[in-house]
């Protein structure tokens, strides 16, 4: 990965971040990859769908039910915003 597109991932990286934070109501520094449902109490079966809708919002793109079902902690949300193309 050149400096561009690893600067382009850490920034998507903090929007990826920053979006859960404000779904799940905690500090941004709190989240990693291993973020899950296990992990934060807010992430219940509402806060999913609120999290789908503002990574949809963020990144200009809309998820299939599939991707939806598929992301149970961040590093799964960051691999599907690879798949569409997120530099991430």
């Amino acid at each position: 990965m050149n400096t561009a597109n690893a600067t382009m991932a850490a920034t998507s990286h903090a929007r990826l971040l920053a979006v859960a934070a404000a779904v799940f109501d905690v500090a941004p520094h709190t989240l990693t990859d291993e973020s899950s449902p296990d992990s934060i109490p807010a992430w219940d079966s509402l806060n999913h769908l609120n999290l789908v809708m503002a990574v949809e919002s963020e990144f200009a793109l809309a998820l299939s039910a599939d991707e939806v079902m598929q992301m149970g902690s961040l590093a799964l949300v960051r691999s599907v915003l690879r798949e569409h193309g997120v530099e991430i």
